[in-house]
């Protein structure tokens, strides 16, 4: 195996549009074998998960799937909380959902990061506060379009993830920083 620092498109995360740059890759010599090393994955989903949270068009099935498993809820779990049922939860999952469900996950969501925030004593976000995530959707929701659009393409930069993850170094120090 040969190892450069390139870019890597991480489908493993479910979402296509995931571009992480800068990462150390592995290609075998010998066959079509590719091996990223992908640093601080907590943190990186965090940081997708934000981005999702962030962004102005309604979410994707397969974005709305992302924010889901983050959030660690079964498919069944998540449509009891947000009192459905397990086919309208797979419907969204395929299709997207509607501007008032979109919201609720949203909101869901920047709740399960704040609860995080708040009971650990080693959050996984460190740079964050529980009043800026809040007041970060507030403002988004303003803003949200009520259409879906193809996902939009999310390139997270290494020091985007050094600042959030409260990390010192230098972004060059992280090992496969992440665009």
């Amino acid at each position: 195996m040969e190892g450069r620092k390139g870019e890597y498109r991480y489908t493993e995360c479910g979402l296509h549009s995931v571009i992480l740059k800068d990462i150390l890759v592995f290609r075998c010599t010998h066959c079509t074998a590719i091996v990223p090393e992908i640093p601080a994955v907590g943190v990186l989903h965090r940081v997708i998960a934000l981005r999702l949270i962030r962004k102005r068009n309604l979410l994707t099935g397969d974005e709305l799937r992302f924010l889901r498993k983050l959030c660690g809820y079964s498919i069944n779990e998540f449509a009891a909380i947000l009192g459905s049922s397990k086919s309208v939860v797979s419907r969204w999952e395929k299709e997207g959902c509607g501007s008032a469900n979109d919201r609720v996950v949203r909101f869901l969501v920047m709740s399960k990061m704040a609860r995080e925030l708040a009971a650990q004593p080693e959050p996984i976000l460190r740079n964050v506060t529980i009043e800026q995530l809040y007041g970060e959707i507030e403002s988004m929701f303003k803003l949200i379009e009520g259409r879906a659009h193809e996902a939009e393409r999310y390139e997270i930069s290494p020091e985007e993830i050094a600042r959030l993850a409260g990390v010192n170094e230098e972004p060059a120090e992280l090992v496969g920083a992440v665009h």
